[in-house]
């Protein structure tokens, strides 16, 4: 059992990578396996199709792996981790032989060591803090339509509200609602009610985001910024908090995800965090399914 494997879940793709004892690498990708943005089938179709390809690329599989590492994006309460659970073990896993956990807790891992919190913002949102003994707390992403606030579905959403307001008559129009029409590969405006009565994926919403982070600044187009970056500060505030003081112990905090590649829309969360929290910022790691390896090697070394 020599190859140890880490999967980075989310709601709009899965990253797999599967590294040797001797540190080779093997990766692989596949389409969501967020249960929560594009249903269980689907998911379970993207988990087993990016699994497939690696033990095709290496003859490895299941048995020979020491340990795997499945952080999952909607992974949040007892009932999310027995689906996820059946899906995974339905695909060779033997409990015990793998960990689940949110898909926040790799991208931690992947930047800094703890004490600290990682802010995602991607697809959904979530802040999660972990203290010293590795103990994990949270702060957010516990649902499209009433939580994940400031993440890309929040701003996809956002996006849209406005334009469709304008395609009402209950606004002016915006130089960017073009270009929103343009993202789903419509050649009008007049297009947009139809063909978004038709979006039923929170990726496929996550995506209008890079409209509003992406291009010049606009005043309304800032604004909705600033509203998200002031959600995803109290997520950071809020987790912080919860991990409590490490007295003589470096806390860092890691931005990452989709949406903090956006230098601007990360700067908007640090003016909104106290000076403390915003020294404290660690560069992202490149890559969370390295975190993920990190974590796979702790838990094997830990059953010898």
């Amino acid at each position: 059992m020599d190859w140890f494997l880490s999967v980075d879940g989310g709601g709009t793709k899965t990253a797999f990578l599967l590294q040797g004892a001797d540190g080779r690498e093997y990766r692989s990708r596949a389409g969501a396996s967020s249960i929560k943005s594009v249903g269980l089938a689907a998911a379970r179709e993207n988990l087993a199709r990016g699994l497939a390809d690696l033990w095709a690329q290496t003859g490895a599989g299941p048995e020979t792996v020491a340990h795997g590492v499945f952080g999952m994006s909607g992974c949040d309460c007892p009932a999310d981790e027995a689906q996820y659970r059946a899906m995974i073990e339905a695909l060779g896993w033997q409990p015990g032989r793998y960990t689940l956990c949110n898909d926040a807790l790799p991208a931690f891992y992947a930047a800094a060591e703890p004490p600290g919190v990682v802010l995602i913002a991607g697809t959904g949102s979530i802040a999660m803090g972990v203290d010293r003994t590795g103990r994990a707390v949270r702060a957010g992403g516990w649902g499209y339509g009433f939580s994940d606030l400031g993440s890309g579905w929040w701003l996809g959403c956002r996006a849209l509200e406005q334009a469709l307001l304008f395609c009402d008559g209950c606004r002016g129009s915006l130089p960017w609602f073009a270009e929103l029409a343009r993202a789903l590969g419509l050649s009008s405006l007049e297009q947009l009610p139809g063909a978004a009565t038709a979006l039923n994926g929170a990726d496929q919403i996550a995506a209008l985001a890079s409209v509003l982070l992406n291009g010049p600044p606009e005043p309304e187009k800032d604004a909705i910024l600033a509203r998200g970056a002031a959600h995803l500060a109290a997520l950071v505030k809020a987790a912080f908090a919860r991990i409590g003081p490490d007295a003589g112990t470096p806390v860092r905090l890691v931005l990452a995800g989709g949406c903090m590649r956006s230098a601007r829309y990360a700067g908007l969360v640090l003016q909104n965090l106290p000076a403390e929290l915003r020294s404290a910022c660690a560069p992202a790691g490149d890559d969370p399914a390295e975190g993920g390896i990190r974590m796979a090697r702790r838990m094997a070394a830990r059953r010898r």
